[in-house]
Parts: structure tokens; sequence; C-alpha cells
């Protein structure tokens, strides 16, 4: 039995994952996709000397030579052509996000004035700069500059961005179809009454929500019993239409752990299936390639903890490397509290999180009784990675935490 480390597990994926296609879509439908495009600047922003105030523009040097009085030779409004300010000792009338007329340096709040018989005069006390209540030509981004880059994940603002530069369809990573299977005749659905024997189906529905709290709506679940042919029929079908195949349980030693022996009658190479951590030590991985695309495949441990940590220090990590996501390193923390692990295997500690006055995070060690405690896991908000090559970890310690995506 071959069993490798969690870093080594990490690269055998890694050079094993391929991208997905991209697709051409409507900003409508991009809310939540993953940009696959670089966004440029198709001209200044703003394009032209926007004003800031409901007011009048005028010439700064004339207020410089002591004018307090302007007569208004016309309104500037915001969506009208830009008009000129022929005599410098004049003014116009200007609203907010108009465009400041040429030779006009600088504008004036409206209640910084009073406006009579068409003439403006300032307010006393009133101390004006060149510039004032001017939104200059490009100041927000000069054209082709780059907004926004491949590998952001698309929300009302980059959104906005789109929009502002006239994107009415947007390149996108097409959306990974994402197949959960689960194994085992000791499972019934949530709405049976178990026998002694039996215990509700539970992680299928915790993969989707995890999954789909972390972006991925394209999930479906499916269920195998413990059969070998029933195996093998159900993962060749769903193998078809999927591209990414996450199965929970059967992956172990057990003389109904179906699912090795399955994957590599229907095609799937193994890249490896032990995994020096805990929880999680029967990992399997591999992949087949057909018709030209990948499909990856993820046989998780049945055990919930096992199977939930897994879904987070590895799964998620592929398919935000294949979707083109922009790479989220996991956050450093610091252990509150000393913590001993002796077994040499990689432990992913559940944790719980709090914040000092400094403003940095501490996590405190909740760990779990067995890993099919899925209760006690509830009450952490993610997990910290403890090396192997250490077994006794000092208060104080850094460490990489792994949030859940619930």
């Amino acid at each position: 039995m071959l069993v490798i480390s969690v870093e080594a597990a990490q690269q055998k994926i890694s050079e094993r994952l391929a991208p997905l296609s991209s697709e051409l879509v409507k900003i409508e439908d991009a809310n939540g996709r993953v940009l696959a495009e670089q966004l440029q600047s198709d001209r200044n922003l703003p394009p032209f000397n926007r004003s800031t105030f409901d007011g009048v523009a005028l010439c700064y040097q004339s207020v410089a030579r002591g004018l307090r009085s302007f007569p208004v030779i016309g309104t500037a409004y915001a969506g009208s052509p830009r008009i000129e300010l022929n005599n410098l000792d004049s003014c116009v009338e200007i609203m907010t996000g108009a465009p400041v007329p040429e030779n006009a340096s600088c504008v004036i709040k409206i209640e910084d004035l009073k406006i009579e018989d068409g003439i403006a005069t300032l307010n006393d006390g009133v101390e004006l700069f060149e510039g004032v209540g001017i939104h200059p030509l490009g100041s927000d981004c000069p054209a082709g500059n780059v907004l926004l880059k491949p590998g952001c994940t698309l929300s009302a603002k980059e959104l906005s961005i789109a929009a502002s530069i006239g994107k009415s369809q947007l390149l996108v990573s097409q959306i990974p179809r994402i197949s959960i299977v689960t194994t085992g005749d000791e499972l019934v659905d949530i709405c049976a009454s178990p026998l002694p024997h039996q215990i509700r189906r539970s992680n299928d529905l915790v993969l989707q929500f995890a999954l789909q709290s972390a972006g991925y709506q394209n999930v479906s679940r499916h269920h195998i019993l413990d059969n070998l042919a029933e195996t093998e029929t159900t993962v060749q079908s769903i193998l078809r239409d999927t591209d990414i195949l996450i199965l929970a349980g059967g992956v172990s030693r057990g003389k109904r752990d179906f699912l090795p022996a399955a994957l590599e009658s229907v095609g799937v190479g193994k890249t490896f299936q032990w995994v020096s951590q805990r929880p999680g030590k029967p990992l399997w991985f591999g992949y087949v390639d057909r018709n030209g695309k990948r499909t990856l495949v993820f046989a998780l441990p049945g055990n919930p903890v096992s199977c939930f940590t897994c879904l987070h220090r590895f799964v998620l990590p592929a398919l935000a490397e294949i979707t083109g996501k922009s790479a989220c390193p996991p956050q450093i923390v610091k252990l509150r509290g000393e913590f001993s692990f002796a077994p040499p295997l990689t432990l992913f500690l559940p944790v719980s999180l709090s914040c000092d006055e400094t403003g940095q995070l501490w996590a405190v060690p909740l760990p779990f009784n067995t890993s099919g405690d899925f209760i006690s896991v509830a009450q952490t908000q993610g997990f910290v990675e403890l090396p192997c090559s250490e077994s006794v970890f000092p208060e104080g310690s850094s460490h990489r935490f792994y949030k859940w995506s619930v």
C-alpha cells in the first residue's frame, strides 16, 4: 500500500488538471461566473472634466484677480454637449455630472453663492482654488488601462465596470459539471425512518451545499448500493456528462468497497489512493480522457468529517484551478494553546477563530472525537493544517487555515 504525503498528493492533482473551455455569455447571465478575458477601458474615465457640484463654473484666474460677481451666460446640464466659456469674467450655471465648460477651471457650490438678475455673486469668506469641484478627465482610469484580469469572480462591482465600458457580452469559464455519488447499503434517504443498522444519507447534501456555497451550482447527486455491477454501470453513465466526479465512501479496504475496482474497469486511471493525513487517509484520485475532455475523479472517504475536509483541502482548489479562478492562498493564523499530535501524519485540525485587539487571528482547537463526528465540526469555522514533521505545536505557532465554504 503506497501512502503519499499531502504535498505529493496536491502536486499530483495539480499536474493533471486541464482548464475548462470558455464561453461568451450576456452580461445579465455573468453574475458569479469566472472572467476569462482581460477588460480594458475603451476611453478615459471620466471621459470629460466632470462637475461634482450643482453651482457655477468659472475661470479661477478671474477670482484670483479679485472678481466676486459674474454674469451667467448659459447652463450646462448632465448629458448635454460641452459648452464654451468665451468671456473669462463670466460664468456658466452647471449641474452635477455635466461637462465643465472649456476655459472654466473651478466649480463653486450653489450654497456658496447667490444668483440674482442673471448675476452670480460669491458669498463672503468663500475660499477657492483651481480645480475645485472638477472630476478631471481620465483621473479614474486612462483609456487602455486594464480594469479586470482573467480569473476574477464576477459580482455586482465587477459587472458595473464591464457595463461602463460597453461590454454587453463577457467571455467566462464554463460552469463545471459536478456529480456526487454516495455508496453504501447502510445509507437511506433523509426522509426515511432508519432501521437500527441504518443511517441517513447526509454526505451528498453536505458536499452539494459546500460546492454551491463556493460558487459551483451545476451539481447532481446519485446513490449506489454496495454492488460491483451497479457501481460500474452507474459510474460509466455519469462519466459521460461530468467534469468532476466526487464519490463519497467505498474507497477503503472493506470487502464491499467496490469503487477502486469499478473505476479501473471503466477506464479511470488511478493516480493515488492513500494519503498520510488525518482525517481522510483513504483518498482516491484519478482521471479519464474521452473525446478531448478530461474528467477528474475524487473518491473521498465516507466518514463525514473526512469527506468534508478532503473536499476543502483538495477538491475545491482543483475546481478553482480548472475554472481559472485567481489563486487565493489560505490564511495564516496562530494557534491558541499548545496542541500535541503524536502520529506521523498531517493533521487537519478543526478550529474556531478569535481576533485580538491587534487584529491577529487565533485558532482555538476543537478536535473531533472520530472522523464521523460531524456535530463537533459545526462549532468550527474551518481547519488548520499541522505538518507531519512535528508532534508538539506551541501556542503562537503559525499555520495555514482553510475556511469551510458554508
